[in-house]
């Protein structure tokens, strides 16, 4: 589950010139794993508080994230 990016683009020269969507689509999708984008986690507003640790269940089609246990103990 990745969040959205503010200044995000690419580089100059060999450092960090590649766009987000060519990371996801050259290095995450061969993983064959479910992956999201645009999640509001993060540094960005709007944002969603998610607790750390805890087990959740995340439908990455769906674009949900259930909480399977209390956030706190």
């Amino acid at each position: 589950m990745f969040g959205s990016c503010s200044e995000c683009g690419p580089g100059n020269g060999n450092y960090g010139a590649l766009t987000l969507e060519e990371i996801f689509k050259d290095h995450i999708k061969p993983l064959g794993i479910p992956a999201w984008q645009g999640a509001m986690i993060g540094h960005a507003q709007p944002q969603w508080t998610l607790p750390e640790g805890a087990q959740v269940e995340i439908d990455a089609d769906a674009a949900t994230i259930t909480l399977l246990e209390p956030p706190v103990a």
